[in-house]
């Protein structure tokens, strides 16, 4: 089994890292790129409410792989 790792800069609370088990496509990381860049924003402006909490989000993660 293949596993990617992508490290995200986050200032000021440092470093987060996304353990993937396969290669992503172009398009899933564009995907995946565009996510991170919103969810990194400002969550409220965002989503229009308060940011789902993480369990929700990694749900999320694996219904897309499906």
């Amino acid at each position: 089994m293949t596993t990617q790792q992508i490290s995200i800069l986050i200032p000021p609370y440092g470093t987060a890292t996304l353990t993937l088990p396969a290669m992503l496509t172009p398009d899933a990381f564009a995907r995946l790129d565009l996510a991170i860049d919103q969810a990194l924003a400002e969550p409220s402006q965002a989503l229009g409410e308060a940011a789902p909490d993480p369990g929700s989000i990694e749900y999320d993660s694996w219904l897309i792989r499906q």
